[in-house]
């Protein structure tokens, strides 16, 4: 069995990176590559155009490659590397090749991490006004009071598709004045983008859409390129695409790259997202071309398996943006929205905003609605950045980076939910940047060397502190929130971990070093709590760990039980062919091992029960086999039988390996395929039941059991192939019986049905 399931592992066709020796023997004239606008954005950041990373793959190289691969999807000249999908056998003569320096499993970090954007329809209108509250919050009115909307910044927008994009009123001022500039499709290799996944219609809508008059996003009128990178269900081929929209956006002289596409746990292990990965490398090279990268947080923030952003917003250069409730009077972290840091322990979110935001709706009819996801946050904090830039076109994207981390309303507080805070607009039109010069709002004082009482400077019932212990090494171990009131005049903490406490209030931020403080703590990573009758929102505690900080690993074990119920398929002219009711059911439980979070190896053990009903009336060939006439089962005569059938129970055991072609965690969750071999042993009863005819006394049943070799062609040991197609808890299953095949049946055996299918529940 072991050899068989190798054998299918070994024609098994995953996703692969082909990284090259060289660029030898290509040429490569930037001024005619490059738009216009992308050499002006490399000569105002310093970068060379002519760099040999911009230079074109070998196309002897990239031909080479595809010719022996299964597919050639594509390839990136940023990491000199060829996309393809290709059998292990098949890798193996690229990797034989002179001038491939390795190749990479794209599918070893498994599909997308798909972002979630459920949406739902709301009725109550927004305020009335020319904005709508997520731009309200970020003090939108000012760049608007000075006409400030983005204009001369292009921004390139990477999502799904964007159905009604070039129909939907929310867009029609980017229509008229032609500023969509240009598409791309990177699945399908053509311009049209839309239509498929709604996801980028709403992205969009909250960097530039219009709704009744209101903006729902603050760059109207910006410039747009848009790529679609994305496809249902989600292939390990998405991230060359992504990639290649990455050299795309640079070659077209984009300013701003727009991502909602994380790659997080469905795809990547917590210590991955670290800015390893090669999307966050391709956006770090991005920033270094002069393109502000803003990357969505990620929506695990309610999953305490990981508790960390997803990539590309854990590259140190990319603009990782967290999210906030829909709130103008209170200032909370949306439960969804991931938490940082960075896993090698950088400070991540750098920035945040409303979690829930107006966006145009790409179904039916069309109109607004209300979404929810660090998704829409990103796209809100991109359309901020271009009216930003705008203001400061001599400025470089790291240099803008800066600047809008330094306009957030916190700053220079920072944490784990917020990052800095809310991007603020009077940064910018008031030229503010004198923040956190503001009189003092509170004070501390000293209780002892573990604990500070910390006290307002003016009585607010809406008060609220930010706070945060800090350890030797940066790192946070305690963040958080405390509401005060005129009942509680002042707030003691007690840090039992931390070199210095870290708070800020109404635009004042202060810290206070600890003399004393304590030994290291145990690790109490990770939680996340909730105390509403203290007015506290306590996000997060964590230990420090020496000499670097590191977070628990997810475990590459999955369990799941089964439940399966079918019949088996009678083919020929056997007993069972003109039978219709013959059911089957298993029960059971599975282990696997996940290689690749793609791809994983298991066993699973189980007991199958299956009836073969024959012919209640005549005789059939199994009681003329066994020499069973009717009158030796009942010990009587005249007994006219109601029922035959053969029951056959089976301890199966299994080895399988799993393909997942669609994310679901690293449990049984999403889409996957399941092929294997099985073995069983087990053992057969037949029974009959009967009248006595004349009188309609019931005859006793009887049952014989039937020992292997007997006159069945399946004996107490059986073997043969397993598959099934799982979509998160259903599925459907096939078995087909080996043990015999090849041979004709003799004519002293039974040939009962080798196929097998049915529906299966996973638990």
């Amino acid at each position: 069995m072991i050899a068989a399931v190798a054998t299918l592992a070994a024609h098994a066709q995953n996703t692969y990176w082909v990284f090259l020796t060289d660029k030898a023997g290509t040429t490569f004239d930037p001024y005619a590559y490059f738009d216009a606008r992308a050499l002006e954005r490399y000569a105002q950041c310093g970068a060379d155009p002519a760099d040999l990373s911009n230079h074109p793959v070998s196309a002897a190289y990239e031909q080479g490659v595809g010719a022996l691969a299964t597919e050639h999807v594509g390839s990136s000249r940023w990491l000199n590397a060829v996309g393809i999908v290709a059998t292990p056998d098949q890798v193996a003569q690229i990797e034989a090749l002179p001038y491939v320096r390795r190749v990479q499993l794209i599918a070893s970090r498994a599909t997308l991490a798909h972002i979630q954007n459920s949406t739902f329809e709301i009725q109550h209108s927004t305020p009335d006004t020319t904005l709508t509250d997520q731009l309200v919050r970020m003090q939108g009115h000012l760049f608007r009071q000075q006409g400030i909307d983005g204009s001369g910044m292009r921004i390139a927008v990477f999502d799904g598709g964007f159905p009604k994009v070039n129909t939907h009123e929310a867009f029609e001022h980017l229509r008229r004045a032609k500023r969509i500039l240009k598409t791309w499709n990177f699945p399908d290799k053509k311009e049209d983008v839309y239509g498929w996944n709604g996801h980028g219609t709403m992205t969009l809508s909250c960097i530039a859409g219009r709704m009744n008059g209101k903006d729902l996003g603050l760059a109207t009128g910006a410039e747009f390129l848009l790529a679609r990178t994305e496809v249902e269900p989600e292939p390990f081929k998405e991230e060359i695409w992504w990639m290649q929209a990455m050299e795309w956006a640079d070659r077209n002289g984009a300013n701003i790259i727009s991502s909602s596409l994380g790659y997080g746990k469905d795809r990547y292990y917590t210590k991955d997202m670290d800015g390893t990965s090669y999307v966050a490398r391709a956006a770090n090279m991005a920033a270094r071309k002069g393109i502000l990268v803003c990357s969505s947080a990620g929506n695990e923030g309610t999953d305490r398996s990981w508790k960390t952003i997803v990539t590309p917003s854990d590259a140190d250069s990319v603009l990782c943006v967290g999210g906030t409730t829909h709130d103008l009077n209170r200032y909370m972290h949306i439960d969804f929205a991931s938490y940082g840091p960075s896993a090698d322990g950088r400070q991540k979110p750098n920035v945040c905003a409303f979690g829930h935001a107006w966006a145009a709706n790409p179904h039916g009819k069309g109109g607004y609605q209300m979404v929810y996801g660090t998704s829409f946050s990103c796209p809100l904090v991109a359309g901020f950045a271009a009216c930003a830039w705008q203001m400061n076109r001599d400025k470089t994207a790291m240099q803008m980076f800066d600047l809008i981390q330094r306009s957030a309303d916190l700053y220079p507080y920072c944490d784990y939910a917020f990052g800095y805070g809310v991007p603020q607009a009077s940064f910018f039109t008031q030229k503010s940047e004198l923040k956190n010069h503001n009189s003092p709002t509170f004070r501390f004082e000293r209780q002892s060397a573990t604990r500070v009482s910390v006290i307002p400077l003016r009585t607010d019932t809406t008060l609220r502190f930010f706070y945060k212990d800090v350890a030797t090494d940066g790192s946070i171990t305690t963040y958080g929130q405390q509401d005060l009131s005129d009942a509680t005049p002042g707030l003691s903490l007690d840090f039992d971990g931390g070199t210095h406490l870290v708070l800020h209030l109404n635009g004042y931020t202060a810290d206070y070093t600890f003399d004393q403080p304590s030994a290291p703590t145990v690790d109490r990573w990770p939680q996340i709590g909730f105390e509403q009758s203290k007015g506290s929102y306590t996000y997060g505690y964590r230990a420090r760990h020496t000499p670097a900080l590191e977070r628990p690993k997810e475990t590459r074990w999955a369990y799941d039980a089964y439940f399966m119920f079918g019949r088996p398929i009678a083919i020929g002219d056997d007993e069972l062919a003109s039978n219709l009711w013959s059911p089957a059911w298993h029960i059971g439980t599975r282990i696997s091992y996940h290689l690749t979070k793609a791809y994983s190896l298991g066993i699973g053990i189980g007991w199958a029960k299956t009836f073969y009903h024959f012919g209640d009336r005549d005789v059939n060939k199994l009681e003329r086999l066994l020499n069973r006439p009717t009158d030796r089962f009942f010990n009587v005569g005249n007994v006219e039988v109601t029922r035959r059938r053969l029951s056959l129970g089976e301890w199966n055991f299994e080895l399988f390996q799993r393909i997942r072609f669609q994310p679901g965690g690293l449990n049984h969750k999403g889409f996957h395929w399941d092929l294997g071999v099985y073995g069983s042993l087990g053992y057969t009863t037949y029974r009959i039941k009967g009248t006595i005819e004349g009188n309609g006394t019931i005859a006793a049943a009887r049952e014989e059991i039937l020992e292997g070799p007997t006159a069945l062609d399946t004996y107490n040991f059986n073997f043969g192939l397993a598959t099934r197609l799982t979509y998160h808890y259903y599925g459907i299953y096939a078995r087909y019986r080996l043990n015999g095949i090849g041979s004709d049946v003799p004519a002293d055996k039974v040939l009962l049905p080798r196929l097998e299918v049915g529906l299966q529940l996973m638990f």
